[in-house]
């Protein structure tokens, strides 16, 4: 019995040893195991961290390959560029075919030629008559007018300024011109027609010259027509400043600016107008001190657009352009951000029936109630949009955009209370828009005198 349990306990201890070790094998294997789960962890941290910043950089990329992609589609419908610059046309769909003939429609006033007193009259009297007999002159005639522009020949005045001597000093005399000539070699209206070529008319130097000689039979060089322009941008200040001065008591004023160079340096072209005067200025500067400058404390009202700047004036007295607006309800539409889209979708709704109404009841289509409680539910429900669309995420532009139109929300509607205002800046566009056709065809300016005789030419003309 007692080596029965002795061999027992010895068998036990040999198992307990076994466990023992297996025990500690475990307790390697399970230290192991923990560490080799710490550094998984680790990895599946840092592999957690990698894919969220590269979900960010994907983000990133999106927002900027969309951003890319609307500036893509941009064009003068949706921004500020010019029509000239718009890379994808849309073509006009095809209209339905008029069964009208070209030309004069039936019902149409006619223009019928008014006779004009002749120079020259030509009588022109039957000799015989076909069958041999003779003729009996009536006092009845057919009068047939033929108007012809006589050769242009250049009238030439010479002044002899003859000398003398005194018969008692001997002191030497030269008749004097008279006050009217001066020393120009050309007589006023050569000079206005040069200018009028020049600057109305948009011609070069070089081709006003080539004008002179091909019709007014007159050669002159091309210095000539430079120093007659530096004559007339003389005699034009006094005209300038006196529609400076009309322009600064005016009721009302469309500005806008555009860019000029001067000797190759950057510069602005500022337009001031209203439907009777337009005034050209050519600056180095776009700030403020122009329209100081220019109009001083203006009390007037002004239609503009929303460019900063033009916080000068006081915004109770202050239009922004509704073109500039819907230009960019339009690039909201055109957006990739779903959201965005359908808010811009319902402003360039709303902008157009702004027009609609406005149209109608100039023409007195609708009553003017009417109008002001239409009007009145439209501007809550885009104050409301505005704000809806600061709530979107991931379109930092057009956050920044929305928060300059709340800031200018009171200056969207003085056409409204104001009758005599454009809802639009487009006669300041239109006014700049020949501007732009002259710097176009005759390049910038290239000195002081260029730019002032650009200024006071143009502005006799817009």
């Amino acid at each position: 019995m007692t080596n029965f349990l002795q061999a027992r306990v010895k068998f036990l201890e040999e198992q307990n040893a076994i466990f023992v070790n297996n025990n500690m094998l475990l307790i390697k294997e399970n230290t192991l195991l923990k560490q080799t789960v710490e550094v998984l962890e680790q990895a599946l941290a840092k592999q957690k961290e990698n894919t969220h910043n590269q979900q960010e950089q994907l983000n990133s990329q999106q927002q900027e390959i969309n951003r890319l992609k609307e500036r893509l589609n941009l064009n003068s419908s949706n921004s500020s560029l010019p029509p000239s610059r718009d890379l994808y046309r849309k073509k006009k769909e095809n209209k339905h075919q008029s069964h009208r003939k070209p030309g004069g429609q039936a019902g149409h006033q006619g223009y019928i030629y008014q006779p004009k007193p002749p120079d020259k009259i030509v009588e022109l009297k039957p000799d015989l008559c076909s069958c041999g007999g003779s003729l009996k002159i009536k006092n009845r005639f057919t009068a047939k007018q033929r108007i012809e522009l006589p050769p242009i020949k250049p009238y030439v005045t010479e002044y002899r300024c003859y000398h003398a001597r005194c018969v008692q000093c001997q002191r030497k005399i030269v008749a004097p011109l008279p006050v009217e000539v001066g020393k120009d070699l050309l007589g006023p209206h050569a000079k206005a027609i040069i200018c009028v070529l020049n600057g109305f008319c948009q011609n070069s130097k070089r081709e006003v010259q080539a004008i002179l000689k091909e019709i007014f039979n007159l050669s002159v060089s091309l210095g000539l027509v430079c120093d007659t322009a530096k004559r007339v941008n003389k005699q034009l200040e006094s005209s300038y400043i006196s529609m400076q001065q009309k322009i600064k008591n005016s009721e009302y004023l469309h500005i806008d600016e555009t860019g000029h160079k001067n000797k190759g340096e950057r510069g602005w072209a500022w337009v001031f107008t209203n439907q009777e005067d337009t005034l050209l200025k050519l600056t180095t500067s776009r700030g403020q001190q122009i329209l100081s400058e220019t109009l001083g404390s203006y009390s007037g009202k002004v239609v503009s657009d929303r460019y900063a700047v033009y916080n000068y004036f006081w915004p109770d007295k202050r239009q922004i352009c509704w073109s500039h607006l819907t230009r960019d309800f339009e690039r909201f539409a055109h957006s990739l951000n779903p959201s965005l889209s359908a808010e811009g979708t319902r402003l360039v709704s709303l902008s157009k029936e702004i027009f609609t109404l406005t149209k109608a009841v100039i023409k007195e289509l609708i009553k003017e109630n009417y109008y002001l409680r239409r009007i009145s539910k439209v501007k809550r429900e885009i104050g409301y949009i505005f704000k809806k669309i600061l709530r979107i995420r991931g379109i930092p532009h057009a956050h920044r955009v929305i928060g300059r139109m709340l800031k200018s929300f009171s200056m969207m509607w003085l056409f409204v209370k104001e009758k005599g205002i454009a809802m639009t800046n487009n006669l300041a566009e239109r006014q700049l828009r020949k501007y732009v056709i002259y710097r176009k065809k005759l390049l910038f300016t290239w000195s002081e005198w260029g730019n002032q005789y650009v200024e006071r030419m143009l502005s006799l003309y817009l």
